[in-house]
């Protein structure tokens, strides 16, 4: 079995490694992000790793990135002398993760064959390993358990649709999680499905979403007075955040639909990819919309002034919510499972999402259980319910002033996931 697995993850990296390489060359690391991925690293780096009491923290993509966050930060403060290592899968996810000052290295995670793991664990050796949400490797894991290193699985999360696949091969799932030092769930509705891929009772617990508690407090604000520019903050401006492909148009037609109306539209719209930026340009110029990109601050026609802005960045959506009256939050209203709902909501904005809202259905129930949210189906019903906020500028607010308090009343997830963990830190360097 370990065999053809080896063999699968090779067939893949014949096709994913030279893609991760053009994809590298756009931000300046092909030839690092590519060795990288075999767990070789630039003799400083090597330098840097000698001697190290080591965290090593893997966070997948953006979403994961932003979670591990305030736990970073929080274990900075309370173990200095940590070297802090934080690996990633994706490019925008290394991106975001740039951000983090706290963080001592950031690396790709490697392939996972037997060989690369064993260099990427024998070349970091860490005292401690905390993965973010699931990510569930087997060779990583399998050698994790062999060197005795503390695992743990924190802000824990398991959607329904990974539960329906993971119980299909629950024989191999089960000795994976026996790896696992603890797991630190997001709510007991994960609780309950680790528990029934294998993991032992006592090792789980319901320590919350630590997305409750990311601190934008840190974050470079620096644009914020340019971004105020762009924005027409005197209009009505309301947010695509995160969108995919198939939602761009329907938000588009929304904002054409509002102008004819008489309302005063201003459209942010932020796609989820950096790869789709120009396909969103291209969007926008058949439609007829004037309006500007972020990055190049031009007005597609020089005739009138834009009602669009397209938010052709990384890191600066949260200071755009700051400016918005209503956000939709996109990878809803296609079929991918919607993307996170807190950011608005703790900028006290209305939200709006559509119906697939699988990867946040605990946050999107909290939400619209408060009376921050509010979901849409399709075009017609994202047009009538922006319509009506529109109109109703006191509902409007009072949603957002739910979302706060919401987000206030679930803070917290951060520290109870450090009291698991303070324990294998001081089991780590003898310290308390």
């Amino acid at each position: 079995m370990r065999l053809l697995y080896e063999l699968l993850v090779v067939c893949a990296s014949v096709v994913l490694l030279p893609y991760g390489f053009l994809k590298g060359l756009a931000y300046g690391i092909a030839t690092r992000g590519t060795l990288e991925r075999f767990a070789h690293y630039p003799g400083a780096v090597k330098q840097q790793l000698i001697g190290k009491q080591l965290i090593l923290v893997h966070a997948v993509s953006v979403g994961e990135v932003i979670a591990a966050t305030p736990l970073i930060r929080r274990l900075k403060a309370e173990k200095p002398d940590h070297f802090i290592v934080l690996s990633t899968m994706t490019f925008t996810g290394r991106q975001i993760a740039e951000q983090i000052a706290e963080l001592d290295l950031l690396v790709f995670f490697p392939l996972d064959l037997d060989l690369v793991m064993r260099r990427f664990l024998r070349r970091l050796n860490p005292c401690l390993v905390l993965i973010v949400e699931t990510e569930l490797w087997p060779n990583f894991l399998r050698l994790i358990r062999r060197r005795k290193i503390p695992l743990l699985l924190v802000n824990g999360r398991i959607s329904k649709r990974s539960f329906s696949r993971y119980r299909r091969i629950r024989f191999l799932i089960k000795p994976m999680l026996q790896a696992f030092s603890g797991f630190c769930m997001q709510d007991n509705v994960c609780a309950r499905r680790i528990r029934a891929l294998g993991a032992a009772d006592a090792s789980v617990e319901v320590t919350g979403n630590v997305k409750f508690d990311v601190d934008t407090s840190s974050a470079d604000r620096s644009a914020f007075d340019d971004l105020t520019r762009l924005v027409k903050t005197k209009e009505f401006v309301w947010i695509g955040g995160s969108t995919h492909s198939g939602e761009d148009e329907i938000l588009i037609e929304c904002h054409q639909q509002l102008l004819q109306r008489g309302i005063p539209s201003f459209l942010v719209l932020a796609p989820r990819h950096p790869a789709r930026f120009d396909a969103v340009s291209e969007l926008l110029k058949k439609s007829g919309v004037a309006y500007v990109r972020r990055s190049e601050r031009l007005v597609a026609s020089s005739m009138e002034e834009p009602r669009v802005l397209l938010l052709d960045s990384m890191g600066e959506l949260e200071l755009v919510y700051e400016l918005a009256d209503v956000v939709f939050v996109g990878g809803s209203l296609v079929p991918v499972g919607g993307h996170n709902l807190l950011e608005p909501a703790r900028n006290g904005k209305p939200v709006l999402h559509g119906p697939h809202m699988a990867n946040f259905l605990e946050i999107s129930r909290l939400l619209n259980k408060a009376g921050a949210s509010g979901r849409v189906a399709n075009q017609a019903e994202l047009f009538m319910s922006l319509e009506a906020l529109f109109l109703d500028r006191d509902s409007c607010r009072k949603m957002g002033l739910n979302g706060q308090l919401m987000v206030e009343r679930n803070a917290g997830a951060t520290l109870k996931t450090l009291e698991r963990i303070r324990p294998f830190l001081r089991g780590s360097d003898g310290s308390n």
